[in-house]
Parts: structure tokens; sequence; C-alpha cells
């Protein structure tokens, strides 16, 4: 009955649901791409692959090292698919050159859409990443006998409070899931007490841990940030570009270098670029590097000025940067989103800067903090906490060595993983 309300209210809200998707993609030119599959017509490019669904660009990097296991150690093909343009931009780059792998979006969460999504691909499992919970989905799935697995889950307070308020809703769903693979033994109780059966999950810890760091390539980032303190701002959101720059021109005279600004979201990148004309600092786009017709002296006065500003407009960069940075910030923190992921520049051994909005990080955020590899700010104390990070070698390093101790202490939540999936694989087709 839950399911039928749920459903009923979704196909009443198609028609202006599909109003908004048109005019969206009329102003929007990049979300035209995959119109067709947000309503189930899905690529067959593979032979009935593991369909893995990582909504944006953190899960997916998260989960990156799992696909890549499924294919090499359990033979498999997969099929990715994401919510966002980030997501599909990135799945592209991480795996362009293999051909076992292959992406798409995830359809709205319609019964029938999802009944051609599997109808045409045909799925040995459905791996669902973190929080990515669709009724329909999973419904869908149970009655196909289709193995649907949480993977790396995990579920934050405020998220549990919103879900038990449609626990008529949840803990039907829930108990459909095959297995629940959760990072934390928090996490597993919560998931407990929304309805789910204790013996369905299993505390593996965090995938995000088992990042792996590709090799240093050509040093992209030498001609673009000079000598000197390099401070990068990652996955930076609405109103926090405000906070880091007044922050960045407040600091001593002494303090000389490069703002290295990485906003989330593409469709920001002219905002960012607005914020930072209207600093008063000399700064440059990463996309106007390698323009013939750059002019000499823009570039000159930003080489030579002891202040400077990077704004970094293409996207999967990010590594890169992290890898040059002396101190890194890690955006969604100070405004009310509830973080990114700072595993990736604690594992390159950088001393990790984070607002009090850490929520979709709890438990990474803690263990980094109780390590001291991770320093929680607030907008009134941030040009206090830069300033003493950039002026402090030392305090640096401490910082960035602990950070990415604990990073490789924690590592192993991949094949626990692997085994987990491949014993429900086996479980499925001994049925």
């Amino acid at each position: 009955m839950a399911l039928f309300v749920y459903t009923c209210l979704c196909y009443l809200a198609l028609p202006i649901g599909i109003i908004f998707h048109l005019l969206f993609i009329w102003r929007r030119a990049e979300f035209r791409r995959g119109f067709w599959q947000r309503y189930g017509w899905l690529p067959q490019k593979q032979h009935q692959p593991v369909l893995v669904h990582a909504a944006s660009v953190g899960e997916l990097n998260a989960i990156a090292p799992l696909i890549k296991a499924i294919v090499s150690d359990l033979k498999l093909p997969v099929l990715v698919t994401t919510t966002s343009v980030t997501g599909q931009l990135r799945c592209q780059q991480i795996f362009a050159g293999n051909n076992r792998v292959s992406w798409a979006y995830l359809p709205v969460d319609l019964g029938v859409s999802n009944w051609l999504m599997l109808r045409r691909i045909k799925p040995r499992a459905v791996l669902l990443v973190e929080t990515e919970l669709w009724p329909n989905l999973i419904a869908t799935c149970a009655r196909q006998k289709v193995p649907t697995i949480l993977v790396n889950g995990r579920l934050s307070a405020r998220s549990a409070k919103a879900y038990a308020r449609f626990s008529w809703l949840v803990a039907p769903m829930l108990k459909k899931l095959t297995r629940i693979l959760v990072q934390d033994e928090i996490t597993a109780q919560r998931f407990v007490s929304l309805g789910e059966q204790a013996s369905k999950v299993s505390v593996l810890g965090s995938l995000k841990y088992d990042l792996v760091i590709p090799d240093r390539e050509l040093d992209i980032t030498n001609s673009v940030v000079p000598e000197g303190l390099c401070w990068v701002c990652g996955s930076t959101r609405v109103s926090e570009e405000v906070a880091l720059l007044q922050a960045w021109g407040q600091l001593p005279q002494q303090v000389k270098g490069t703002l290295v600004l990485v906003p989330r979201h593409p469709q920001r990148f002219d905002e960012v670029a607005d914020l930072c004309q209207q600093s008063g600092l000399p700064w440059l786009r990463y996309s106007q590097t390698h323009a013939e017709n750059q002019p000499s002296a823009i570039t000159n006065e930003y080489k030579h000025h002891p202040r400077r500003i990077l704004l970094v407009d293409s996207m999967g960069l990010l590594m890169h940067f992290y890898r040059r940075a002396d101190v890194v910030f890690v955006g969604g923190s100070l405004a009310n989103t509830g973080g990114h992921n700072p595993l990736e520049a604690a594992a390159l051994g950088k001393p990790v800067l984070m607002g009090p909005h850490c929520f979709n990080f709890t438990q990474v955020c803690d263990q980094l903090e109780k390590v001291q590899g991770l320093r929680v700010t607030t907008n009134a104390c941030l040009l206090e906490d830069i300033t003493q990070l950039l002026t402090d070698q030392s305090l640096r390093h401490t910082m960035g060595t602990a950070g990415a101790a604990l990073v490789d202490q924690q590592k192993g939540a991949l094949k626990r993983h692997l085994l987990a999936i491949e014993n429900t694989l086996e479980q499925a087709l001994g049925e």
C-alpha cells in the first residue's frame, strides 16, 4: 500500500516534472544528452552487467576502486549510472579506456522506467552507493529477483530523522534490499532502527579510505601556480567563495602565494569569476592559461603579484591541485550542505581545513580531527585559522603526516565489500 501511494504521487507529478525537465534542458545544453535514459532507455553495451549507481562525483570517486575490482577480480562487466552531469563526465574520465565499463543516467524513480531499464540491460545485480535508496527501483529489482545491495552505506542523523518521518514507506523498502553494507556501527544501528533486519546489515568500513592516488604525471599546476604558498579550496559552494576571498585578502603581508578556487559545480564558474574580479586582486581562469591570445601584461601581473587567485574552471583537476597545495579547504562545510570528502587531501599528506557543517562525513571528519589531521573552522575564525596554517610550516607538516597515516591505517573496506558482493551473487545463483 505504501509503495502504491508513493507511485501514484510520482505519476501525478510526472507531467509537471516533464515540463520542468524540458525547460531545464532548454536552458542548460549540457543536460540534453541522455534525455531518454532518464525514462529507462539505457544503452545495451554490456551483457548482463553489474549496475552500479553513484549519484555524483563524490560517490563515484569513492566507488571507482570497487568498480575496477569487480571488473578485474570478479570478471564482470559494469554499467555505471549517475544522476548529475558532472558525475557522468567524471565517469568518462575514469573509465574511458576500459571497454568493460559503460555509463548512463539513472532513470527517474517510476515503475515503468525501472522496468524498461531492467528489461533492456538485464543486470546480474544492482549496487546502490551510500544513500541512493529509490523505492520503485528497489521494488522492481525485488520483483525480478535482481540482488540489490547498498554499498558503502552511510546515514547521517539528519537523514535518519527525515527517513523516520516516512517509516511507512522506508521500512518496507529496506526489507526488499538483499544486503546493506555500511561504513560504521552508528549507521548500522540507524538502518536497524528504521526497520531493517540486523542480519542483513554488515559493517565493512568506508571505501573512501581505499582511494587510489594517481601517479604524478605532468605537473599541470606549474605554470599557473607560481612559487609561494598555495591554498587550495576544493568543491566550494554558494557563499563560501566570498568568505574565502575575504580571508585571502586580509592575510598578513608576509603570506605570499596563490589562492586556488575549485567550485563544485561548473554552472557556477562565471558567478565565481565575478567574485574574483570584485576582489581587486590579479586572477586567472585556468581555461585561459593556455590561450594564445592571453595578454602578456595580465600574465606578468598575475605571476609577480604577492597575492593572486586562480579559478579552476575545468573538471577533473582537483587532485592535481591538492597535490600542489600547502593547505586544503574542503568546501560544502562553511555552507550548510554537509561538506565533501576530505580524505583525498589527507591521503596526499595535506593539512585539511573545513567548516562546521560536515554531517555528510561525520565519522571521517571526527577521525581526522581526533588525530589532528583536520581543523574545523567557522566564518568568524577562518582568517585566524588559515593565517596560522600558512605561517606555521611545522604545524602543516604535523597535520599532513597525521592525516596520511590515518588513511593508510583505515584501508581494507574494498576487499571486504568485494567478498560480500561475490558471496551475495553466488547465493543468488544458487537459489
